[in-house]
């Protein structure tokens, strides 16, 4: 598998149209996403051997994937689309987050923070913080 360059993992948001385009947000400079599962403990002892070792036992319980992502601000479409959405009640956006060479996920996600920053010598700059609510779906990406 060859390798990718960090700046290939994409996040893109949707325009909010009924058929919808994504749009990269192009301005991040660090971009994360993290797979969750919990797990729900539910080992019991063995009866035939109830002093014997005592193996954990799980069944899978919530699962969640989150992103989130830090850059600077170039005035595009996507962050315009971030402050709304981030304003909105409920806070909620159809967002794609590309991962080179393993695939897609696409969900709606709740913007849990947006933050818009800046330094007296430095460029506006803005974060951004998401979880999925709901189902999400993987499209793993295509052998080359």
């Amino acid at each position: 598998m060859a390798k990718k360059k960090g700046r290939q993992l994409l996040i893109k948001l949707s325009d909010g149209q009924a058929t919808p385009e994504f749009e990269t947000l192009c301005a991040l400079t660090t971009k994360t996403l993290t797979i969750n599962n919990e797990e729900i403990d539910v080992t019991t002892a063995d009866c035939d051997a109830p002093g014997g070792a005592l193996w954990t036992e799980v069944l899978d319980g919530v699962k969640r994937v989150s992103f989130s992502g830090n850059g600077i601000s170039k005035k595009e479409n996507a962050e315009a689309r971030l402050a709304t959405v981030a304003m909105s009640s409920p806070p909620v956006v159809a967002a794609q987050v590309i991962v080179p060479n393993f695939g897609a996920f696409e969900a709606s996600f709740f913007i849990q923070s947006g933050d818009f920053g800046g330094d007296q010598t430095g460029g506006v700059t803005f974060s951004l913080s998401a979880g999925s609510t709901g189902a999400v779906t993987f499209t793993p990406e295509a052998a080359s």
